[in-house]
């Protein structure tokens, strides 16, 4: 602190008298003299009085009569208020997380950064602060610090060192501007988190179930465990109830296991005799019954856990599909844009995918090798070749050779297709040993399946030849209205990709989010046809756009009916309601180039007049078959692998949906529908039977993916800056209007308004 005054007396030198207000020796500051001004600095660390003592040139010294007071306002540590989607939290490892923060301090925040604990571990991230400058900058026009901050930062798992299993505390510690003491260091509450992967639980569970399996074995040679086994099944199948990888026939089977067990065991009960060893031949009549039971439930056991291990296998391979698609969407992104903060996601794939190829080693290490050398191919689990794979793309990304990469991943993808396929085999050919009825029935369905696939993808076929012949003389007649129509597109264009920035894509499934995409490459692909006077086929492209984002709205629907009461819900709604504020402009965008396109009557043949009728009869026999084959699946349901009925069901809806709209759009003689309409159909089935297929095995749709784990709500409120202010200010008035005693409870309301 510097103070300036004017000496109203001759003096050859001057002082400064610094009394402190409670204990303590006074001390004294020489000034400096300029003439008869007067100069002094001191440092301010606590409450003070001071007054000037002067020296005259005669040497008389005299000392102020009255001080004057100093109130020092002690320099507080920064408060910190540090928000989660939870606490505990439960995560997955490499899963990203959303973390709120507010940080305040009465003068100014230097530093800031997230820190956690694991065991041993222990690390920091920086938290970026946005500096401001004041009003009136300093000389040398450095950037003040904030007295109050708020943001939001994405915490990466990847960066902790914890197993899975582990836990992990972490907090926020922020830094004030305090040069004189040294900073004060506020630290936020401590929230923990736990790292857990569902498909370990399983395989746990699946460990006390081949225990069960070992107990069951022994008691074929005494009668020692059995009431021990029927206990373990029952905490197993309670195990089992919230496991999303064990299916409902695990389930069913385990049930009934344990109640013919406990039958047998009450029955060998009462034939114990009472205070006295039991004599071998009390146990005659029930011993057959007994072996025969046991040696059944053995076998199971043993057939579900093969079969339970080798879905685990290809539960690990979707995962390696999975990051293999993100990191190609990120290489070919970085390869667009040159963006280094891409590098950094490029490479959290990358580990991703060295622990899938790891796990997936560990997962073939873990399995019986009857079954290996009987059901599982060689070729099918190549973990090494995929790690040295990942390795080489790695090289060529480090060396900046983004091109090399992509097409090295793509080596790998290939490479990992064919494998997943041969996995996919060994567990058909698994079941169909093992679970031949159950099998049987999927392969029925999957044949049909099939069938009417091959029927859709000819209808479509056909459909796309009829557009041709329309879209080549549609041209011709088109070329002069170009300029008219280019004029008239853009515009719409330009609102319907306003509504889709507008879409809240925090709440859209990962199928959805595929589908947007699509939905932004079929708009730049009417832009462009439409600069080159193709109207027909821009016509084409807005209604495969149309079309997608129809199938966007039903995926959401389908996603709050099936979890109305999801904490995601609120997202998943907002997102909807962008999509359907979107369609109507894309129903819009079909409206102007279809009055901008000649009218299909007008120079469509006769020959392909008759061609679209007698196309949309096939359609209408390909829609019924699709419809039967729905009807059966839902009828089969659990006499399905997996959840393969359910899905089935749905996915062939969807199908079922745009087979009505392929048969209008062939009633009006629309072609440019027609195509969409019959190439949707086909699509959807094709992903109904890779999600059958899938289902089969009990795999979570979208379970590997990079939308990290939100705060809910975060995003839906917060109080005006002005409002806070207010609020933090009244705060500091205590006792101005409340009762004496009140204090606390006023400070706890403000806090919960400020929130």
């Amino acid at each position: 602190m510097a103070l300036k005054a004017r000496v109203l007396v001759p003096a050859a030198t001057a002082e400064l008298i610094v009394e402190p207000m409670d204990r303590g020796e006074p001390g004294s500051i020489t000034a400096k003299l300029a003439g008869d001004q007067l100069t002094a600095e001191l440092t301010i660390d606590r409450s003070a009085r001071y007054r000037f003592a002067i020296t005259s040139p005669s040497g008389e010294r005299s000392i102020e009569t009255a001080t004057r007071a100093i109130e020092a306002e002690p320099d507080q540590a920064p408060a910190v208020q540090l928000m989660a989607p939870a606490d505990p939290l439960d995560v997955t490892t490499l899963r990203r997380v959303e973390l709120a923060y507010v940080i305040e301090d009465d003068f100014g925040i230097t530093s800031a950064e997230l820190v956690w604990e694991s065991g041993r571990d222990r690390g920091k991230k920086p938290i970026p602060l946005e500096p401001i400058r004041s009003a009136a900058p300093a000389a040398n026009d450095a950037p003040a610090t904030r007295g109050r901050v708020q943001g939001k930062l994405m915490w990466d798992i990847a960066e902790v060192q914890v197993p899975s299993g582990g836990e992990v505390r972490y907090w926020i510690e922020a830094r004030d501007n305090d040069t004189v003491g040294g900073p004060n260091v506020g630290r936020s509450r401590e929230l923990h988190l736990k790292v857990v992967s569902p498909r370990e639980r399983h395989e746990e569970t699946l460990g006390r179930q081949q225990d069960v399996a070992e107990k069951i074995l022994k008691n074929l040679g005494g009668r020692l465990t059995l009431r021990e086994a029927v206990v373990e099944l029952g905490t197993i199948g309670a195990a089992f109830e919230k496991d999303p990888h064990a299916s409902d026939a695990l389930r069913r089977a385990l049930s009934q296991m344990r109640e013919r067990l406990d039958k047998l065991a009450s029955a060998e009960q009462r034939l114990m005799p009472k205070g006295k060893p039991p004599a071998r031949a009390q146990f005659a009549a029930l011993d057959p019954r007994m072996i025969g039971e046991l040696e059944d439930d053995a076998i199971v056991l043993a057939d579900w856990l093969d079969r339970e291990r080798l879905e685990g296998l290809l539960d690990v391979s979707d995962e390696i599909a999975a990051h293999q698609k993100r990191l190609a969407d990120l290489l070919a992104q970085y390869q667009r844009t040159k963006d280094p903060r891409l590098l950094d996601e490029i490479e959290r794939e990358m580990r991703a995918l060295d622990r899938a190829f790891a796990e997936l080693d560990r997962h073939r290490r873990g399995m019986a090798e009857d079954v290996l050398d009987q059901y599982v191919h060689r070729n099918a689990i190549q973990a090494q070749a995929g790690t040295n794979c990942v390795d080489e793309v790695r090289k060529l990304v480090r060396a900046g050779d983004a091109a090399g990469a992509q097409r090295k991943l793509e080596q790998c993808r290939q490479q990992q297709g064919q494998a997943a396929s041969a996995l996919e085999g060994s567990l058909a050919g698994l079941r169909g040993d093992k679970f031949s009825d159950e099998q049987k029935r999927l392969d029925e369905v999957m044949n049909e399946l099939a069938d009417v696939a091959k029927d859709q993808d000819d209808v479509a076929a056909e459909a796309n030849r009829i557009f041709e012949a329309y879209a080549e003389k549609a041209d011709e007649v088109a070329r002069d209205h170009r300029r008219e129509a280019s004029k008239k597109v853009s515009a719409l264009l330009e609102r319907l990709r306003h509504r889709l920035h507008e879409i809240n894509e925090a709440g859209l499934t990962p199928f959805a989010k595929e589908e947007l995409d699509i939905v932004e490459h079929r708009l730049a692909d009417v832009e462009h046809m439409v600069g080159d006077g193709d109207l027909a086929e821009a016509l084409g492209m807005a209604h495969q756009a149309k079309q997608s984002l129809d199938t966007i709205a039903g995926e959401l629907e389908a996603a709050i009916n099936d979890d109305p009461r999801s904490k995601w819900v609120d997202a998943t709604q907002d997102a909807l309601d962008g999509v359907q504020r979107a369609r109507p402009v894309a129903k819009e965008l079909i409206d102007e180039l279809q009055s901008l396109s000649p009218k299909p009557d007008q120079i469509m043949s006769a020959d392909d007049h008759r061609a679209l009728e007698r196309l949309r009869r096939r359609q209408a026999l390909t829609r019924d078959r699709a419809r039967r084959l729905a009807d059966r699946a839902k009828q089969l349901g659990g006499e399905l692998p997996g959840d393969a009925g359910s899905e089935l069901g749905k996915k062939l809806g969807g199908a079922l949906d745009q087979m009505a709209a392929a048969d209008e759009r062939m009633r009006v003689k629309d072609p440019s529908g027609a195509r969409a309409a019959t190439r949707a159909a086909a699509d959807s089935l094709a992903k109904a039977r890779d999600r059958a297929r899938s289902a089969a095995r009990q795999a979570q749709e979208g379970a590997v993916g990079d939308e990290p784990i939100r705060i809910p709500g975060a995003d839906e409120y917060r109080a005006p800056e002005r409002f806070r202010e207010d609020l933090l200010e009244a705060m500091k008035k205590k006792g101005a209007v409340a009762p004496e005693g009140y204090d606390d409870l006023i400070k706890r309301y403000y806090q919960e308004l400020i929130k």
